[in-house]
């Protein structure tokens, strides 16, 4: 199964006001765990005065409008790059960890279009690993910001070619949820797991 995973830090938690101010985005098979192209850039607005970030926002993630500005890349850039990976790796579904705020943060954000609209130019499938891992582990005390790397340890899953302990870095969470997809793939294809699952008993 061919995933487009990818992932914003933003200015903030309310897509209709804070800014992105980064994308990170990974296309790979999760059957086989091979990834094809990975991608991580800045996001530059028009002036900084267009920049709406928190100040907790930044202390999450560091990084700054002034960052973005002076080395990120338009918002028509951005849209064209996740729509060609999407396309030339035939992706069939997009995923994220808390993927429907990154489809609202980039709907508004980049795309100014409404969600609703984003989906629709991926193929609406949406796969989301935050919702899975709350299901299967029972994390509800564990704050959101914090499954994805409680996850990555509990899995044991190598994030040692992408450097250690970089979470809330767009690309680096991406690869993060992507192999955790891969390895709940790995589980769910498991012959019994599968005769279990489609058996009309």
């Amino acid at each position: 199964m061919r995933v487009l995973v990818f992932d914003t830090e933003t200015g903030g938690l309310n897509p209709m006001e804070d800014s992105v101010l980064s994308l990170g985005a990974v296309a790979g098979d999760i059957t086989t765990g091979e990834i094809f192209e990975t991608y991580e850039a800045y996001h530059r607005l028009d002036s900084l005065d267009d920049y709406h970030v928190a100040q907790g926002a930044i202390d999450v993630h560091g990084i700054t409008p002034e960052t973005a500005f002076r080395e990120g890349v338009s918002s028509e850039v951005l849209q064209d790059k996740l729509m060609d990976m999407h396309t030339t790796h035939k992706c069939s579904h997009i995923a994220g960890h808390n993927v429907t705020f990154d489809v609202e943060m980039m709907a508004y954000g980049v795309y100014d279009i409404t969600p609703a609209q984003f989906r629709a130019n991926f193929g609406y499938r949406l796969v989301d690993t935050s919702p899975m891992l709350r299901l299967l582990s029972g994390m509800e005390d564990v704050k959101t910001g914090q499954t994805l790397s409680q996850a990555v340890k509990a899995f044991k899953i190598n994030m040692t070619d992408f450097g250690k302990n970089k979470f809330h870095a767009a690309l680096f969470d991406s690869v993060c949820t992507f192999r955790l997809l891969h390895r709940f793939r790995q589980v769910l294809g498991n012959p019994d797991i599968a005769k279990l699952l489609i058996c009309n008993d």
